[in-house]
């Protein structure tokens, strides 16, 4: 079963040598890796061009529109039974696309497999690893708990779902896997798949409202607008733009009283 893992690239010299490390690492010898670079401008492509003499990786350089763009093309040259992507400040774990090719052998009516994923900070020490959770078909709905470079799906699934929506800049990794949902099983493995990298830059990071809203009106395209991403952004919206910190205490309170413990991304105050 033929792995094709995308990796969008753009002027990530300082992460990139120990994402490639991480992939080298995994001795898959059925793993197609495809680097989708837009047209970097440090030393991306020095160290491609080394990268794809050792193993035979295919590089595009190409402008794109964003990383989803990037990757929908990378997926559509792929020939993989199976695709994710790994992001070029990112690392696999030893043997996780070993585990994730069991998974999907041993689950054969899954659309998407996933195992564990950990944040580390610029230089790669360890910050928390997410804790395991079991998929729940109610719990995607409101909030994404996957660690994304931990996940992987069936490549003719994600064309069936239409591929990433590429309007989409800060939860379309959330929205394809509730796509990809409808598409099969979604199989969760208790074992470490990968890393993601958390800095100042990263757009998690530097997102602030805008992301906020973008989840907001992602859930409402999803839910309706009873959605509690939806309603939590447009009362903490209505609140930020009071005087004072009461409106914000306020709203606090009552999100509170509304959902409780349910998971929801819509949360604090970015600025």
């Amino acid at each position: 079963m033929k792995i094709s893992l995308i990796t969008p690239t753009f002027n990530q010299a300082e992460f990139l040598p120990e994402t490639l490390a991480s992939i080298e690492a995994q001795e898959d010898p059925d793993l197609e890796h495809i680097v989708m670079d837009a047209m970097s401008t440090d030393a991306t492509a020095e160290i491609l061009e080394d990268y794809a003499c050792r193993t035979g990786a295919t590089i595009v350089r190409e402008a794109d529109s964003g990383q989803s763009n990037a990757i929908n093309k990378g997926t559509r040259l792929a020939v993989g039974e199976i695709t994710g992507w790994l992001n070029s400040d990112d690392i696999l774990c030893p043997g996780a696309l070993a585990a994730i090719r069991a998974g999907f052998e041993s689950n054969p009516g899954a659309a998407v497999v996933y195992g564990l994923g950990s944040k580390m900070d610029r230089s790669g020490k360890l910050i928390r690893t997410v804790p395991f959770r079991e998929f729940s078909r109610r719990d995607i709905r409101t909030a994404f708990q996957v660690v994304q470079p931990a996940m992987y799906y069936r490549r003719q699934a994600f064309m069936n779902a239409g591929e990433l929506d590429e309007g989409l800049e800060y939860a379309m990794d959330w929205e394809l896997l509730m796509r990809l949902a409808k598409q099969g099983d979604v199989i969760s493995l208790d074992r470490e798949i990968a890393r993601i990298r958390y800095y100042e830059e990263t757009k998690t990071s530097t997102g602030g409202w805008k992301r906020m809203h973008e989840i907001a009106m992602v859930g409402r395209r999803h839910n309706g607008p009873l959605d509690p991403n939806y309603i939590a952004f447009n009362i903490r919206d209505f609140a930020a733009k009071l005087p004072g910190r009461a409106p914000r205490w306020v709203a606090d309170q009552v999100l509170w009283r509304i959902w409780g413990s349910r998971p929801v991304m819509v949360q604090g105050w970015p600025d």
